[in-house]
């Protein structure tokens, strides 16, 4: 397989590339251009599903090859190599989505379930319809742009994370009992729970019934970092959702974020993205050519669970 790397969509010219918080396509549609044939490449800033219903193919993923049994679906987290060679009755529809547009407890989700590049069989786990109705319905409404078409493609990425998670949770239980895991799972509903309350260390670690320094070797033993750091990053990305779309000020995010400084927030925005929240906003607007969301826009996605 060639290899690019890239953070666009494969084969299209970065420079007239339409910037998107999603895209949806037939595997037909882009892997036919290619003589079906999907070179090793990988999206900085991409997570891409990739429901296959049809025909047969080869995925690479993780470096391994790996042979696609339909139905199944695929999913490739931002920044991983993976490439496919699809065979020319191939059926299927691949979604691509920016995380960082996804609300807070659904990118917990995401975090939480797929780290690493997944290939999932649907007929083992009885979720077919469910996933493959979300996909249907995501590409009927991308196709046809229709009144409140984006609302709609929205909450059917919600409910397809969900059913893709419970698949996922579901492989995990399978191969036995993970107690550090199931207890990680519940801090995060708790940290999506409390996030704008500032709760302590302390505070977590009494909810899940365990030491702080138990908690503290969990959290890094399951995620890498420090669990200063995983609510931060949450804050961040809250503060992030708010700002692009919706019209609240700087000072409203840091409240409902649970701030009483609104220069604190800054200097902690500052420090986590390297930039103040104001011209993360206006440089971040500008790339993604979007206009100020108006007084009553609202957004499914911009919502925080």
């Amino acid at each position: 397989m060639t290899r690019f790397g890239e953070d666009h969509l494969y084969g299209e010219d970065p420079a007239q590339q339409v910037d998107f918080r999603f895209h949806c396509e037939t595997l037909y549609s882009r892997s036919s251009l290619h003589r079906f044939e999907i070179g090793l490449h990988r999206h900085e800033g991409f997570l891409q599903i990739l429901f296959v219903s049809g025909g047969e193919g080869d995925a690479v993923l993780k470096g391994q090859v790996e042979v696609i049994t339909p139905p199944a679906v695929i999913v490739v987290p931002p920044g991983f190599q993976h490439g496919f060679r699809f065979s020319p009755d191939i059926t299927g529809i691949i979604v691509t989505i920016i995380p960082s547009a996804l609300p807070a407890a659904v990118q917990a989700l995401w975090r939480r379930y797929f780290t690493n590049p997944t290939s999932m069989m649907l007929e083992t786990h009885g979720a077919l319809d469910d996933v493959r109705s979300c996909c249907e319905t995501i590409l009927r409404e991308y196709s046809s742009g229709g009144l409140a078409s984006n609302a709609l493609i929205e909450s059917q990425i919600v409910s397809l994370t969900v059913h893709l998670a419970r698949i996922s949770q579901q492989t995990f239980r399978d191969a036995g009992p993970d107690d550090n895991g199931a207890r990680f799972e519940r801090l995060l509903d708790l940290v999506a729970r409390h996030i704008r309350e500032q709760k302590r260390t302390a505070f977590y670690a009494e909810q899940l019934g365990i030491s702080q320094t138990h908690l503290n070797r969990l959290v890094r033993q399951q995620s890498g970092i420090s669990l200063q750091r995983l609510v931060a990053q949450k804050q961040i990305d809250i503060a992030k959702q708010e700002l692009l779309f919706t019209v609240s000020t700087v000072q409203m995010v840091a409240d409902g974020l649970g701030f009483d400084d609104p220069a604190y927030f800054s200097r902690f925005f500052l420090r986590e993205t390297g930039m103040n929240p104001r011209a993360w906003r206006v440089a971040e607007q500008k790339r993604l050519s979007i206009s100020p969301p108006s007084g009553d826009q609202t957004n499914i996605l911009a919502s925080s669970a």
